[in-house]
């Protein structure tokens, strides 16, 4: 794996908590408890959007979904990446803990393709998260604003 890659993931806060290599893993009628757990999820609709075929009509089958996957050609990694949310963004900076993070599946065929796409993603998520709390602030503010009006 490249080295700036590592640090760009290190500076951006971000870790692998899953990996799933699919070929290999799955490749039995009995998977792994972390492939399990990850591919009969409560909410199974993430993963598949990220590997990007739509899932096979059995979620209980690990045969049948390896089978599916390999059909698709769908043979690389499966990566469950975290980050922490960001939080109080202003000027420029913001705080944040691995008390409160977020998760997303991606897939590719590499893991090194895998985490290049996360920093993409974290970077994405970061901005959402700002507008999100640069419009609450406005709001809130609008809010502050109607009610001194509404008390003079």
């Amino acid at each position: 794996m490249k080295t700036e890659t590592i640090e760009s993931m290190f500076e951006g806060s971000i870790k692998a908590e899953v990996i799933i290599h699919l070929a290999t893993m799955l490749a039995q009628d009995s998977f792994p408890g972390i492939a399990t757990e990850a591919f009969m999820e409560e909410d199974p609709e993430p993963l598949w959007e990220s590997i990007g075929i739509e899932p096979p009509y059995d979620l209980d089958d690990p045969g049948l979904i390896f089978d599916h996957l390999m059909d698709n050609d769908k043979s690389g990694f499966l990566v469950k990446f975290a980050t922490p949310v960001p939080q109080n963004i202003k000027d420029g900076s913001h705080s944040m803990s691995w008390g409160y993070y977020a998760t997303h599946w991606i897939y590719a065929d590499t893991y090194q393709e895998a985490c290049e796409k996360a920093l993409a993603w974290r970077q994405e998520f970061y901005k959402k998260r700002k507008k999100f709390l640069e419009d609450q602030l406005i709001a809130n503010n609008n809010r502050v604003d109607v009610e001194l009006k509404e008390v003079q």
